[in-house]
């Protein structure tokens, strides 16, 4: 068993290092390979399941073949060599500074800056929030950092529970 375990993370990490290497988002290669977010997400942080069949999507979005992908001697595709979508991605990408910390987001002031808009419906969700930030903010977190945000001391004032849900999602208003 600790021999699956261990196999299971080298090919996580192997993963996470292509799509490091090409700066792509985890939603750029779940789509890139027909998985959804969530299950290639779970892939990445060791909570779905490795199977041939979602390892084999994965290694084809970088046009190679599954055996190519696990191999641990096999050299990472060049931009030129990978299929139409991927390379479109990787060359918007290429130049770009990925910065591994979230800090910088400045949820908070683009929180504010979106309740001050009036484009909110008059009883909102995290998740609508989350859909008027910038794609660049929407493929770095998930709404739950908003719920989190919005939830502290400083949005008190500003934004209140109603009581009530929507789906699983609290919805909020504004204070007036």
């Amino acid at each position: 068993m600790k021999i699956l375990i261990t196999e299971n993370n080298r090919i996580r990490a192997i993963i996470k290092k292509y799509r490091k290497q090409y700066k792509f988002t985890q939603n750029e290669i779940a789509q890139l390979s027909g998985l959804t977010q969530s299950a290639y997400s779970a892939i990445e942080i060791a909570k779905g399941n490795i199977d041939f069949d979602r390892t084999n999507c994965i290694a084809k979005a970088y046009g190679i073949e599954i055996w190519d992908f696990i191999n641990p001697s096999k050299t990472m595709p060049e931009i030129k060599d990978l299929p139409n979508a991927t390379r479109i991605i990787a060359l918007l990408k290429k130049d770009k500074i990925i910065s591994n910390a979230k800090t910088n987001l400045n949820l908070p002031e683009r929180i504010v800056t979106i309740l001050n808009s009036n484009k909110l419906s008059e009883q909102f969700t995290s998740s609508d929030i989350w859909k008027m930030l910038p794609i660049e903010v929407r493929d770095s977190i998930k709404t739950t950092r908003i719920t989190d945000t919005i939830s502290r001391e400083a949005f008190s004032n500003v934004i209140a529970f109603t009581g009530q849900k929507r789906g699983k999602e609290k919805i909020y208003q504004k204070i007036k």
